[in-house]
């Protein structure tokens, strides 16, 4: 039997809606849409300053006016866990779904979840995993992980990668794989709008670099092969910088490439995405490690090929030739790619492959996955 009411817990609005905060609230508006009851249970207080290096962790967007949603939750306050999980065994959900992606926060999710099973046995608890290992050393993280793993019924992972993670946790319990569907944010925009728009060369080959910049990303590694490509590629690097920028310009004086570079050092907003993706050619995720990520389903949705490193899940979500280049996470291999792209203006023979790629997946077919991992979960029970 499917569920009817389901919980999430998980970042959303008031805080800023990055990308899991946005998984969060877009997959609780399918439940809605579809006809069940979906509430989010959210932080009134997520990261202490030390591990949040951005501007603010507060969104200045609308709320959205048709989610439910509580700011209970604060990640180091023990007896706030227990009053958390008494609302939630008292909204009486079906289906609870936990979105996993920090060693920090497991002691947090974990007890919730213990704590609310308590109160309420049959609740069905699923961790939607988007990261099992940090992308950076977090201290105790396999501990840390170990506990809230252990709290949870089943897993819904975002990619193999993750799922290959999880194996060294866990290999019995139930679990389903589905690819990041793309987010919905606006409509396309025409490329020359989007340019004018920004502020942007409306004749100029344009790679976008989207998202939080931190070191894992490899945003050094691009810089490097703008440098070795002959084309006079250029760079829009849109994302609040987690790191220090200064090594970055550092170099881009080095290598004289001031003149091929703009930078958008702050997080942009939902409403404000489109017009990144709809003004550039090829979006280009250099990372040095990753599990998975939105960007991608992102770029197809506004039918941009992609250029991914062969790290972690990143290369599950792209066809080698098809809806993007998948290379080695060094520059020659990255600078090879843009040049074969724009030399041999291959943008034409790309966008029927990503219409198709833009359609595979859908937040309905992550619902449709979520009750088949819930319907094993109760049979094995």
């Amino acid at each position: 039997m499917k569920p009817t009411s389901i919980a999430l817990i998980g970042p959303a609005y008031p805080l800023r809606r990055g990308g899991i905060a946005t998984y969060t609230e877009t997959l609780a508006a399918t439940y809605q849409r579809l006809g069940r009851r979906a509430a989010i249970f959210t932080f009134r207080y997520q990261y202490p300053h030390w591990l949040f290096p951005g501007k603010t962790q507060w969104s200045s967007e609308p709320a959205p006016d048709d989610l439910v949603i509580y700011p209970v939750i604060h990640s180091l306050l023990p007896p706030n866990w227990l009053r958390v999980a008494q609302q939630l065994a008292a909204w009486n959900p079906d289906l609870l779904l936990v979105n996993v992606w920090l060693p920090f926060l497991a002691p947090c999710l974990g007890a919730i979840v213990r704590l609310a099973r308590r109160f309420r046995p049959t609740i069905i608890s699923v961790g939607i995993l988007h990261n099992i290992m940090p992308h950076e050393r977090f201290p105790l993280s396999r501990p840390l992980t170990r506990y809230v793993l252990d709290s949870l019924n089943g897993f819904l992972l975002l990619s193999e990668a993750v799922a290959r993670d999880l194996s060294l946790f866990d290999r019995t319990k139930p679990r389903r794989v589905h690819p990041h569907p793309a987010f919905e944010y606006g409509p396309p925009i025409p490329k020359d709008e989007a340019r004018r728009r920004l502020g942007l060369p409306l004749d100029a080959p344009i790679a976008l670099f989207f998202g939080l910049v931190r070191p894992y990303k490899g945003l050094d590694l691009l810089l490097e092969a703008l440098a070795q490509t002959p084309v006079p590629v250029f760079a829009l690097i849109a994302g609040e910088w987690y790191m220090d920028p200064s090594p970055f310009f550092r170099r881009v004086h080095e290598l004289g490439l001031s003149n091929r570079i703009r930078v958008d050092n702050r997080f942009i907003l939902q409403e404000e995405a489109p017009l990144y993706f709809c003004a550039a050619d090829i979006v280009v995720q250099p990372y040095r490690s990753a599990t998975q990520s939105g960007v991608t389903p992102l770029a197809f949705r506004y039918e941009r090929p992609v250029v991914v490193t062969r790290v972690g899940g990143l290369a599950e979500y792209v066809e080698h030739g098809k809806t993007g280049y998948v290379v080695a996470p060094h520059p020659t291999a990255l600078a090879e790619a843009l040049t074969d792209f724009f030399q041999h203006a291959r943008a034409h023979a790309f966008t029927l492959h990503l219409q198709q790629a833009a359609r595979m997946w859908s937040w309905e077919s992550v619902v449709e996955t979520l009750d088949g991992l819930t319907a094993e979960i109760t049979a094995r029970q």
